[in-house]
């Protein structure tokens, strides 16, 4: 209890940190699949698998067994 008649300031919470989210990052342009970070992330949404010279999103990831294909399930 304060004494004196005075009041207790209180601090306001601050906001709670929000989690990271993997988003695609939008595109400009026509045609294309979202952008993700990673072919995981694409796989789970449902995206891939994009041929070297046909699917522009093929530079997007890299081809790791150079098989011309990429985001493979």
């Amino acid at each position: 209890i304060p004494l004196g008649g005075g009041s207790v300031a209180t601090a306001a919470p601050s906001p709670a940190p929000q989690p990271k989210q993997s988003s695609p990052v939008p595109l400009t342009g026509g045609g294309t699949d979202p952008r993700y970070g990673t072919c995981r992330e694409a796989n789970a949404h449902g995206f891939g698998p994009y041929r070297q010279g046909v699917d522009p999103e093929y530079e997007w990831y890299r081809d790791r067994d150079h098989d011309g294909l990429v985001c493979e399930r």
